[in-house]
């Protein structure tokens, strides 16, 4: 047998050094196999005929010889056994070493890598489609959060426009509302000859001037720290001194008063200006929130029937107000004396005008 060319023999050694499996076929030159080695049984190769054309036998070979270039390399060659070699060709003197690698392991490997990778890939898709759900979610539940929070504030604005922010808090906190209040001044005013003049304007015209009426008292309350309780028809009812208790209850109202009758006459109704009647009595009152669903802040007493009787019996443009409240004003307010008045259910009243 000839030797091998030293490149093929250092390149066995090694691979024998470092057990790797390794065989080794020899081509002669009428490119017949000539002799085998190693573990050829282990590639697949078992029924190869010695003295055969080796491309007959050697599917991967066809074509391949004879070799323009030698040494010459083949990576990962499917073998019939399903495992993998790495081939390399080597010339001699008057043949041709065709050598097997085992490179089965380096293929298991590799496809392990390749598997892990694709799985990370895999993972990382996963990951960022998680990603995405849980941003969309999170912005989702960001839009969530301000739709309460918009819905809150709703809320909380409409509490307020119904109860004093005081009283709406002691609600929330699920407290009854049923408070005595020694001092406070309560009015009533409504709008002279509305129903006469409803009935010529039509109900827009109507709604209109109302809209204007209310909201105008409900800017003077807030500036002269008063309570609007509620409306009735054309009629507003009002109070100061109350929830929080104030010594200059019937100053307040006084001047609220004053301006609301100033405000109205600034807005026509069926060709005419607004005038109002308006009554103010003051003393003590019960006050408190009833029902549960269309809940309503009121007052109760004597003190609101009173005032209620003053603003009935009140001229148009007039403000009136009773002695108790007339006792409570300062100098900075004219009020002139008016007759004793029978009052339905009351008896006879001493009243005041109060003028500026």
């Amino acid at each position: 047998m000839h030797r091998l060319p030293k490149e093929v023999g250092k390149w066995i050694y090694n691979f024998f050094y470092n057990e790797r499996s390794i065989a080794y076929v020899k081509i002669d030159a009428q490119l017949c196999i000539a002799t085998t080695g190693g573990n050829i049984k282990h590639y697949g190769l078992s029924s190869l005929r010695i003295g055969q054309p080796v491309a007959d036998q050697l599917e991967f070979m066809e074509g391949l010889l004879p070799c323009p270039e030698l040494p010459y390399h083949m990576a990962m060659v499917e073998l019939p056994s399903g495992r993998v070699a790495d081939l390399h060709l080597f010339a001699d003197d008057d043949c041709v070493w065709l050598l097997f690698l085992d490179a089965t392991a380096e293929r298991d490997n590799t496809q392990r890598l390749q598997q892990k990778a694709y799985e990370m890939t895999l993972l990382q898709e996963r990951e960022r489609q998680l990603n995405e759900k849980l941003q969309s979610m999170n912005e989702a539940l960001r839009e969530s959060q301000e739709g309460l929070q918009r819905e809150y504030q709703r809320a909380e604005t409409l509490l307020l426009n119904i109860l004093p922010a005081s009283i709406a808090e002691r609600l929330k906190a699920r407290e009854q509302i049923a408070d005595n209040h020694a001092e406070v001044s309560v009015l009533f005013a409504d709008i002279v000859g509305f129903t006469e003049r409803a009935r010529s304007v039509g109900a827009e015209t109507t709604l209109a001037m109302l809209n204007y009426f209310f909201k105008a008292a409900d800017l003077l309350s807030e500036q002269y720290g008063c309570e609007k309780i509620k409306t009735i028809g054309d009629c507003v009812m009002a109070v100061a001194g109350l929830p929080a208790t104030r010594s200059d209850h019937a100053e307040a109202l006084s001047h609220y008063a004053l301006e609301l009758r100033k405000a109205v006459k600034l807005e026509r109704f069926a060709g005419e200006p607004l005038r109002l009647r308006i009554g103010i009595h003051s003393g003590p009152i019960v006050a408190g929130v009833i029902g549960e669903r269309r809940f309503a802040y009121d007052l109760w007493g004597d003190t609101v029937n009173l005032a209620a009787r003053i603003q009935t019996s009140a001229e148009p443009d007039e403000i009136r107000i009773s002695d108790a409240t007339q006792k409570l004003l300062g100098p900075d307010f004219a009020c002139d004396p008016l007759a004793e008045t029978e009052l339905r259910g009351t008896g006879r009243v001493r009243m005041w005008r109060l003028t500026a």
